[in-house]
């Protein structure tokens, strides 16, 4: 009886393992063909690589936005290449001719909104200025991207394209991270692309397109995506001072701080008699336009209750947190990619507009939202200090644009034409071979 009830008990796990391993196998299959359709399906709504690892919307649909916002102002409506790129057309080999190539790796500064001609092309056309022929300045700048994109986009894409040199610019005002780098970790289920994921792993396009629809990128984070807002604003923005201040109050308290008085939001954005709008006066060259996150970054910071610095030295103090130390472990892990490869490594720190007078004296009347700058500059300098450290080759352009007045953009905090064009002159000299 006992031998008999032991021959069952195998044959009876004998075909168990069996019907397991026939689910094993029929869940494997199940997992290959909805993978494969879901990416499939992704492929019909989906730019092409390198495209949809540079950047989470298309190039079309942000071409049509930016069109609709500057309508009327139409010089200003960026042009992108296939791989979503503010470039001309550019090719993973080397094009006959090319003697040297360089790829500059940042976000909305290199991308250059607001501008007539971004970075990498007034570096190009200084160099043909000058003679130099065959050089190329690739534009890798992506708006609301940072030291974690920075990194992945790089080994993902830009040494694909075997520079001579990559240049990663970091911009004081957003770049510091709170994530170090941490080669082993394990990755969210998505991410944007080209930051690693699990369905990303399996699934790029469908990752792309998760992202995109849902909004989980960092630009699709940074807007509340209240229909026709841009619009509004930018019309209110022309009308009688009392109008528009009473329209972006009410505006402001509906959408975005329902439980603040209105006296309250009246009293921060009226300051200085309605300067907060005086960039916003159309203009032939650097016109600003209102966005709602301007308004609702200075009413937080201003009610806000956390310690902010009230000068250089407080702003010290309070930089010796983390965040520099962080942002500084991305930067050196994209140093050794790109150095593996024997490339020359460059890193480019872009300040804040503290050294515009103009900027400095229009913020005077928001000190708590102002104090943000301190807090960047306060980092930049402990960053740099630490790259210093670390023998990594630095190219500070707080110097250069220190005293340049009218080189910031006062609302928006990024460069002019002329601010630009002051950076151009000098990265074009930096970035030569020697």
């Amino acid at each position: 009886m006992v031998g008999r009830t032991s021959a069952g008990d195998a044959q009876a796990g004998r075909r168990w393992s069996r019907r397991a391993l026939l689910w094993l196998a029929f869940a494997g299959v199940l997992a290959a063909v909805t993978i494969a359709g879901s990416e499939l399906i992704a492929s019909f709504f989906v730019p092409a690589s390198p495209a949809r690892d540079i950047r989470p919307v298309s190039a079309a649909e942000l071409r049509a936005t930016m069109a609709s916002a500057l309508s009327d102002t139409p010089d200003l409506v960026p042009v992108y290449n296939d791989w979503s790129l503010r470039d001309r057309p550019r090719t993973v080999a080397w094009p006959a001719g090319v003697r040297f190539r360089s790829v500059f790796v940042g976000d909305s500064f290199l991308e250059g909104y607001f501008v007539t001609k971004p970075l990498t092309e007034r570096i190009e056309n200084l160099w043909a200025a000058r003679g130099i022929a065959g050089h190329e300045a690739i534009n890798f700048g992506v708006t609301a991207t940072g030291p974690l994109q920075y990194h992945y986009r790089v080994r993902d894409v830009a040494l694909r394209l075997a520079p001579d040199i990559v240049v990663l610019a970091l911009y004081a005002g957003n770049d510091f991270v709170a994530i170090p780098y941490r080669p082993f970790a394990v990755p969210p289920v998505v991410a944007e692309l080209p930051l690693p994921s699990l369905v990303g792993a399996v699934a790029p396009r469908t990752d792309w397109l998760i992202v995109n629809r849902l909004g989980l990128s960092e630009i699709g984070r940074g807007s509340k995506g209240i229909a026709g807002e841009f619009a509004l604003l930018n019309d209110w923005a022309q009308r009688p001072p009392a109008e528009r201040l009473d329209r972006t109050v009410d505006f402001m308290h509906a959408h975005y701080y329902p439980n603040l008085g209105l006296d309250r939001i009246r009293e921060i954005l009226s300051r200085g008699g309605g300067r907060l709008w005086d960039p916003f006066r159309p203009r032939s060259k650097d016109r600003e336009f209102a966005a709602g996150w301007i308004f609702n970054s200075v009413i937080d910071w201003e009610t806000g209750t956390w310690e902010v610095p009230r000068d250089a030295a407080d702003a010290d103090r309070l930089a010796s947190g983390p965040m520099v130390e962080e942002t500084l472990s991305w930067v050196l892990a994209t140093r050794r990619l790109v150095e593996a490869q024997g490339k020359r490594f460059v890193v480019v720190l872009i300040p804040v507009g503290v050294g515009d007078p103009d900027y400095v004296e229009f913020w005077r009347l928001w000190p708590r939202y102002y104090s943000y700058n301190m807090s960047s500059t306060a980092r930049l300098k402990r960053l740099s200090s630490l790259l210093r450290e670390r023998d990594v080759r630095l190219v500070d352009l707080s110097d250069d644009l220190h005293g340049v007045a009218g080189s910031y953009r006062l609302t928006d905090g990024h460069w002019t034409e002329l601010g630009t064009e002051v950076a151009a002159r000098r990265l074009s000299r930096e970035v030569l071979p020697h």
